[in-house]
């Protein structure tokens, strides 16, 4: 078969990523404290970018002033709020902190041992198996494996355990969830005699809440059997947990807050300590002063183009987060103003709509960033939801959904709870929401609420 070789013209349609919309892509997807660095690093790698001092003295003026006018509107707003609603309003940083734990598990332990007058050998021992449980408070490590690494001998390291396992939090020291358990029910003496029999015997039993099953085992009445297992779901399973180390406090600070106007909000931007910038006017006039060389001409183009596309997607990015913001307020204005239990739904194609941008768009200015409203510190992304069809002409989301079914199972008989599918049937019937049993299960584990086994009294 012959080859041949010919040239044809053909179109096409494709986008290309200039370096400039790809940075405006980037800063977009910025919440503001990483807008914050990243322009600190601009100012440290391109000369020819400045700060904005008189930009920077009219911004903080306009920010003093809108604080006074704010405080007077929300203070006016909040008295006149629902006294079931929270209306929380934050300053520019809202902080989500836990307090750190101040000691370890060990450390506590073994200021305690110090104080317990053991004799020298038996107190060295007990302070080596406190420093060898978790984060939980067990002991996974073995007796032999101790007295092998300590040099004690096997009953002194028994002695030892035994004395932990006395220490408070009760429980600590157990090699598993039984003896956890055991050891906090022999301490509080023969009323307990049930549970702990249950516990040795039937922990699976109890998790799955099969009452009628032990009842039957042991020959005892199933209210007896409730009583006992409703002992042991006090206990504590992880004892250690108390001294476990928390994480590091965050901090967050709010993107959008939300300023009320007349009836409603209007969006505006907080950019904290992100500087207002300029071009440098020295490196300006090298561009024109006759000693200039071509090549530092050339440098300085460089950087001022660089410059200049830093500040318009600046410029850009601002002007897009708050068209989103406002198209966000347009749709969930009840529920910030306190009418409506629940946002509304809410997709990324309903914003673009009226934001006039693409869904792509939407979603980069909504990923990562926080919105202060009336409600409370919501994360943007949460405030989406595609609806679950309604029998009355509306949709509702899955945290409407969610709060129903536990209104249901709230008022449920404990002797007979409802099934998923009753469940189902009920959410039609009261409230027209429509969906399958599967999707009641899935919503009802996500809350953690047990299935009708688990939650079925007698």
């Amino acid at each position: 078969m012959k080859q041949s070789y010919e040239f044809k013209t053909e179109q096409s349609q494709k986008l290309t990523l200039t370096p400039g919309l790809i940075q405006a892509i980037k800063l977009l997807q910025l919440n503001a404290s990483q807008l914050e660095a990243h322009i600190q690093e601009q100012l440290l790698s391109n000369p020819m970018l400045e700060i904005d001092e008189e930009a920077e003295s009219e911004r903080r003026t306009k920010r003093v002033e809108e604080r006074e006018r704010a405080g007077e509107d929300w203070a006016q707003y909040m008295r006149d709020m629902p006294a079931a609603t929270p209306a929380v309003f934050a300053a520019e940083e809202y902080e989500a902190q836990i307090p750190a734990a101040s000691i370890t598990l060990a450390e506590h332990l073994c200021r305690e041992l110090k104080l317990s007058g053991l004799a020298e050998d038996l107190l060295k021992t007990a302070s080596y198996i406190a420093a060898c449980l978790d984060e939980d408070g067990y002991l996974r490590v073995s007796l032999a494996e101790i007295g092998e690494r300590s040099g004690a001998k096997a009953q002194l390291v028994r002695e030892a355990l035994f004395y932990i396992q006395g220490m408070e939090p009760a429980g600590i020291g157990a090699r598993n969830l039984s003896e956890c358990l055991e050891i906090q029910l022999k301490r509080m003496g023969p009323e307990a005699a049930d549970a702990l029999k249950l516990v040795k015997n039937n922990l699976e039993d109890i998790a799955a809440n099969r009452i009628s099953a032990m009842a039957g085992q042991w020959e005892m009445e199933p209210e007896r059997v409730q009583a006992a297992c409703d002992l042991i779901k006090t206990l504590e399973p992880r004892p250690g947990r108390l001294f476990s180390e928390s994480p590091p406090p965050r901090y967050i600070r709010p993107d959008i807050m939300l300023e009320k106007r007349g009836e409603g909000f209007a969006p505006q931007l907080n950019e904290g300590n992100c500087p207002s910038l300029m071009l440098s006017a020295t490196y300006k006039k090298l561009l024109s002063h006759p000693d200039s060389d071509e090549e530092l001409k050339d440098y300085i183009n460089k950087k001022m183009d660089a410059a200049m596309w830093l500040i318009r997607s600046i410029d850009q990015r601002r002007k897009t987060i708050l068209s989103v913001s406002s198209a966000i307020i347009d749709i969930q204005g009840d529920f910030f103003g306190a009418l409506s239990e629940f946002p509304a739904p809410m997709r990324l194609a309903d914003v673009a709509k009226i934001a006039g941008v693409h869904e792509s768009t939407v979603s980069r200015c909504c990923a990562g960033k926080y919105m202060q409203t009336p409600r409370g510190l919501f994360e943007m992304k949460e405030l989406f939801s595609a609806g679950i069809p309604s029998a009355r002409g509306r949709r509702v989301t899955a945290a409407e959904a969610k709060k129903r079914i536990r209104e249901c199972i709230d008022t449920e008989d404990e002797r007979s709870p409802y099934s998923d599918q009753q469940l189902s049937d009920l959410l039609r019937r009261r409230w027209g929401i429509d969906i399958s049993r599967r999707t009641v299960a899935k919503y009802r584990e996500a809350e953690a609420i047990a299935s009708s086994t688990g939650r079925r009294r007698y």
